[in-house]
C-alpha cells in the first residue's frame, strides 16, 4: 500500500494551478477595474444629487467641484462661503476622472447654471463609464 504523492504528481498539480491562475488573473482585474468604475460613477452622481440639494434647501447658488482628488459641493450662507459637502475623489481608488473641467453650478431652483451639457469619464484599466448631465439638471449614466 503507498502512502502520499510522488514528486512528479506534486509538481503536475503545482503547474496547473499556476496556468489555471495566469488565465483567472486578467479576468479578475477587469472585474475589479469595473467595480471600482461603477461606485465612482456613483458617487459623482450623488455628488451631483447633493449639489442641487444643497442649492435647493439653502436657496442659492451651489457649485460642484469634480477633481481627481475630492468631489466638494460649495456654497454660501449670509454670504459666508461653506463647503456643504465633501467626498473623496475617483483618484483614491486609481480611477482617473476627465471632464470634470470648471464647477458645476446649480441655481436655487435646483437647475444646472451655464454651459449647456457636461460629459464627465471615469476610467481605470479597461474600463470606463460616462456620465452626461444636462443643463436641466437631467443625469444619464
Amino acid at each position: 500500500m503507498r502512502r502520499g504523492f510522488s514528486l512528479v504528481e506534486l509538481v503536475t498539480v503545482i503547474a496547473l494551478l499556476g496556468l489555471v491562475t495566469l488565465i483567472a488573473l486578467p479576468r479578475l482585474a477587469a472585474i475589479a477595474d469595473g467595480s471600482a468604475v461603477r461606485h465612482q460613477s456613483a458617487e459623482v452622481v450623488a455628488a451631483l444629487d447633493m449639489a442641487r440639494a444643497t442649492a435647493r434647501r439653502l436657496a442659492a447658488p451651489a457649485r460642484l467641484v469634480l477633481a481627481d482628488s475630492a468631489l466638494v459641493v460649495e456654497s454660501t450662507l449670509d454670504s459666508i462661503p461653506v463647503v456643504a459637502w465633501r467626498s473623496p475623489g475617483p483618484g483614491a481608488e486609481g480611477v482617473a476622472l476627465t471632464g470634470g473641467g470648471a464647477p458645476i453650478t446649480f441655481g436655487p431652483s435646483g437647475l444646472a447654471m451655464g454651459a449647456a451639457n457636461r460629459t464627465v469619464t471615469l476610467a481605470r484599466g479597461s474600463a470606463s463609464h460616462r456620465v452626461v448631465i444636462s443643463r436641466l439638471g437631467r443625469i444619464t449614466r
